[in-house]
């Protein structure tokens, strides 16, 4: 149980056709119906890059939530895990 109550930083970079189609709003509105931070963001090499924090089963659940409302646009992530406490307050859209 205690490993379900931990906090988690996921970084995420999606590419694919990711820019230009609304992916950072749709991210930003998926993210609002789950208990977490961070925020999603353009990348200058034409990806796009999201960071979500929070527990780790609301976190797994926004990511499989964006990533099945979005599968038409990406079409291959990287993906990178941490342990940490919440660093962001809210989530929302950034610039670079």
């Amino acid at each position: 149980m205690a490993e379900k109550s931990k906090y988690y930083r996921v970084r995420i970079v999606y590419s694919g056709r990711v820019q230009g189609v609304g992916f950072r709003w749709q991210v930003e509105r998926e993210a609002s119906g789950f208990e977490v931070t961070g925020f999603v963001r353009n990348l200058s090499d034409g990806t796009v890059e999201m960071m979500v924090e929070g527990k780790r089963v609301e976190t797994c659940r926004m990511i499989e939530a964006v990533e099945r409302r979005l599968r038409d646009y990406w079409k291959s992530k990287t993906e990178d895990e941490r342990e940490g406490e919440p660093q962001f307050d809210g989530f929302s859209i950034c610039c670079l």
